[in-house]
This record gives C-alpha cells, sequence and structure tokens, in this order.
C-alpha cells in the first residue's frame, strides 16, 4: 500500500503541485481513506520527502552504474543522461518537483536532503566530469561548473510540457554539452 500511495501521490504532485493536491485527494485517487494515508504518513510534507528520497536513491544508483561503467568520460555521462530521459516523466519530473517544493519540507528533512543530494548525485557527476578534465579528454573547466551548465540543459525537458523527449533529442543536446554550437573546423 505504501508503494502505491507514493506512486499517486508523485503523479499528483507533479501534475498538480504541492500545494494543489490534499492528504483527502491522495487518498481518494488510492482508494483508502484519509487515516489510512495517515497510518502510512504523518502529513503531506513526510509524504513528499519520503518522495524525494526515494528518487534521490533511484538516480545515485543510475550515477554509480554510469560512473562503473566502461568507456569514455563522455560515452559513461551519455548513457546515464539516456537512462534518466528512459525513465517515465513523472519520475523525471520529481527533480522539478525538488527543486520548487523542498522548502515544504521542515527544516532538519531539508538539510538532509540537500547533503543527500549533494553527495550521492551532484558530486559523483562532478568527480567524472573532473576525471574527463583531469584525463585530456575534456577541456580544462570547474567540474561543479559545468555540471551546473548540463543540469541546466536538461531541467527544461524533464517535466511537462517539454517531457516528450526522443534517443535523437538526447543526443543533440548532449552534442552541443560536449562539442558546443561551432562547426567543426575545416581540415586545411
Amino acid at each position: 500500500m505504501r508503494a502505491q500511495i507514493l506512486q499517486t501521490a508523485t503523479v499528483q504532485f507533479v501534475e498538480r503541485g504541492y500545494d494543489g493536491v490534499s492528504m483527502r485527494e491522495i487518498a481518494e485517487a488510492c482508494g483508502i481513506t484519509k487515516a489510512a494515508l495517515y497510518y502510512h504518513f504523518a502529513g503531506k510534507a513526510e509524504l513528499l520527502a519520503q518522495i524525494f528520497t526515494d528518487y534521490l536513491d533511484q538516480m545515485a544508483e543510475l550515477v554509480e552504474a554510469g560512473r562503473a561503467r566502461p568507456g569514455t568520460v563522455e560515452e559513461r555521462i551519455r548513457w546515464l543522461i539516456g537512462k534518466i530521459f528512459e525513465l517515465p516523466v513523472e519520475q523525471r519530473a520529481i527533480i522539478r518537483l525538488a527543486r520548487h517544493d523542498v522548502v515544504r519540507l521542515n527544516e532538519d528533512d531539508r538539510q538532509s536532503f540537500g547533503k543527500a543530494y549533494s553527495e550521492r548525485f551532484l558530486q559523483p557527476l562532478a568527480d567524472l566530469l573532473a576525471q574527463g578534465s583531469a584525463s585530456g579528454e575534456l577541456r580544462p573547466f570547474d567540474p561543479n561548473w559545468a555540471l551546473w551548465v548540463l543540469l541546466g540543459m536538461l531541467y527544461p525537458f524533464l517535466a511537462p510540457p517539454a517531457a516528450a523527449v526522443d534517443a535523437r533529442a538526447v543526443t543533440e543536446l548532449l552534442d552541443v554539452f560536449f562539442h558546443g554550437t561551432a562547426a567543426p573546423a575545416s581540415p586545411r
């Protein structure tokens, strides 16, 4: 039942935002009473915190799988971003939900999530970019800055209305990130 509640609440929060959904509406969508919902979650903020935690667990697993793959840094990042865009839109959109509604969490949960997000998602990706820069595969840059550029490019495509992204679009986006928009130099 807990998994069904989380799945239903995720869809509702993504579609309507935290403020646009009540615990009563989540309970009704799950086909349970409010009392049954409150048995599993003390309140809407706790439910949201669990959605964020579960999503971070999923993203951290993908990041680690991408880092562990053989290949160049570019190939590993392309694999990882491809996997993220294979997720259902309501799963991809949680990152936008978190960015907008993390303030709904109590201070301890907000700090805990922020620390875990940095340690389990941001830093491993920045480390991967730094590895590419250190090896000469990628040009020298601040890996944290480069990571925010990459995430900024992805952000509009994580949730509706721009969520319908095919493999070609992901390839184009990553081509711009890794190789810029300038035409390749002509051989002399």
